[in-house]
């Protein structure tokens, strides 16, 4: 009876061990899931209403690395998030002349994922003009913030943003991501200062930018190539 007894137990550790080894292989950590390029491929506000056509021109794009930068064209899609409002339809066209992405002169940020398969992060867009002409003192201008507050570099972090990776029906494909700005999110504005030290940032106000979710779809093709196809 005892040796019945312990075969059984070793049995029943040796399917576990097995099923949890299984189930470990299927987790990927979130951070590597994020990595690659994606295009935004839809985008609503918190009310459920259509915003792609505010956030995405002439397309948004972002390549996120396994040293936790972000490149790409990300620029409308933060500036949206974070001053939105009623004056976005006349900012949008200062917004066009100072982010140059037909040239391929993309904006950068990071991601910061913990280890494992968390469901937040916390993400960082550096908000800087890229077009020769035009800067981003000029798109904070139009949107009211005060000269006290003009800087042609803000930092804009959003920290416990969640994101998702729905598995296509009929596969175990993740091409989908979904980042959701909502009520758990906090965010962060800085500058840097002469000697590069982080100070904080207060033209707009930290709890005023715009919850939304926006879907992303993991693409082969390169920011370039997705660039230059929508423009």
């Amino acid at each position: 009876m005892k040796m019945k007894k312990s075969l059984s137990i070793l049995l029943f550790v040796s399917l576990m061990g097995i099923f949890g080894c299984e189930k470990m292989e299927e987790e990927t950590p979130t951070k590597l899931l994020m990595q690659g390029t994606w295009e935004l491929t839809s985008a609503s506000d918190s009310l459920g209403s259509d915003i792609k056509s505010k956030v995405a021109f002439p397309v948004t794009a972002i390549q996120l690395t396994d040293d936790n930068g972000m490149l790409g064209t990300q620029g409308p899609m933060f500036t949206y998030t974070v001053y939105g409002g009623s004056k976005w339809i006349e900012t949008s066209a200062k917004i066009k002349q100072a982010f140059d992405y037909a040239n391929f002169r993309f904006n950068t940020g990071e991601f910061f994922v913990e280890g494992g398969n968390p469901d937040r992060f916390t993400v960082e867009a550096k908000l800087q003009a890229t077009a020769v002409a035009g800067g981003l003192t000029d798109i904070l201008s139009s949107l009211g913030v005060g000269n006290g507050w003009l800087q042609q570099v803000v930092y804009h972090k959003f920290i416990d943003v969640k994101v998702t990776f729905p598995v296509q029906v009929g596969t175990k494909e993740r091409n989908t991501m979904i980042w959701e700005f909502d009520s758990q999110t906090t965010a962060a504005y800085n500058y840097k200062d002469a000697k590069g030290n982080i100070v904080a940032w207060g033209g707009w106000p930290v709890n005023n930018f715009t919850k939304g979710k926006y879907t992303f779809t993991k693409q082969i093709k390169g920011l370039n190539d997705i660039v230059k196809a929508n423009i």
